[in-house]
C-alpha cells in the first residue's frame, strides 16, 4: 500500500511537472513543420533566456494557418517578449516584439536577405532541402537568444553560439581570398605578356 501511494504521488508530480513544462513552451504553435528535436532545443534556449533575462522568445510556425492568425499569439505572450512568425501558406516571415524588446536584438540582421549577415533568409532561400525550415527556424531563433543573451552580458549552456557563423566566414575569407589571387595573377601575367610584345 506505501508503494502504491509513493508511486501515486511520483506519477501525479511528473505528470505536474510535464504540464508545467508545457505551459512555458517556446513554441507557441507549431503544425508539423519543426520536428520534435528542434522544438525541444527551443524551449531549452527559450528557457534558459527567459530564466536569466525575463525575456520571452517565442515562436509560431505553420504550414497551413494564415500569418495573420499567427500573429494573435503575441497577445499570449509575456512583456518584453520577442515572436517569431513563419507561415508556409502566408510565404510571410517576420519578427514581432515589444518596443522596449527590439533594443535586445539586431532585427534587419536576423531577417537580411545576405548569407553573411542573415540567418534564416538565406537557408530558406536555398535548394529546398527536406529539413530546411528546421535548420532555417533553429538558426534564426538561435540567433536572437544569443542576441538577447549578449545585450544582457549573459552566458548560456543551452545556445548553439557563432560556430557555424565562424566557420562559414573564415571559409569566406579563404575562398574570396584565393579569388584575389587568381585575379592579381592573372592580371601580372598580361602585363608581362604586353611587355615582352
Amino acid at each position: 500500500m506505501k508503494f502504491l501511494i509513493q508511486s501515486g504521488f511520483l506519477a501525479a508530480f511528473f505528470f505536474i511537472n510535464s504540464l508545467l513544462a508545457q505551459g512555458n513552451s517556446h513554441v507557441v504553435f507549431n503544425e508539423n513543420v519543426l520536428n520534435d528535436k528542434v522544438v525541444n532545443e527551443l524551449n531549452l534556449m527559450g528557457n534558459e533566456l527567459y530564466e536569466k533575462t525575463g525575456v520571452f522568445v517565442a515562436a509560431a510556425i505553420s504550414d497551413k494557418t494564415d500569418f495573420n492568425e499567427l500573429l494573435k499569439f503575441k497577445d499570449k505572450l509575456p512583456s518584453p517578449f520577442i515572436l517569431l512568425v513563419l507561415s508556409k501558406k502566408s510565404h510571410q516571415l517576420d519578427i514581432i516584439a515589444t518596443k522596449e524588446a527590439l533594443v535586445f536584438f539586431d532585427k534587419e540582421k536576423v531577417l537580411s536577405p545576405y548569407p553573411w549577415s542573415g540567418s534564416i533568409l538565406p537557408l530558406l532561400s536555398s535548394n529546398k532541402a527536406k529539413d530546411q525550415f528546421n535548420a532555417a527556424v533553429l538558426n534564426g531563433y538561435s540567433d536572437i537568444v544569443d542576441q538577447v543573451a549578449s545585450y544582457f552580458n549573459v552566458k548560456l549552456v543551452h545556445s548553439i553560439g557563432n560556430a557555424n557563423r565562424d566557420t562559414l566566414n573564415v571559409l569566406r575569407i579563404g575562398i574570396y581570398g584565393f579569388i584575389c589571387i587568381m585575379a592579381l595573377l592573372y592580371i601580372q601575367k598580361k602585363m608581362r605578356r604586353k611587355k615582352n610584345v
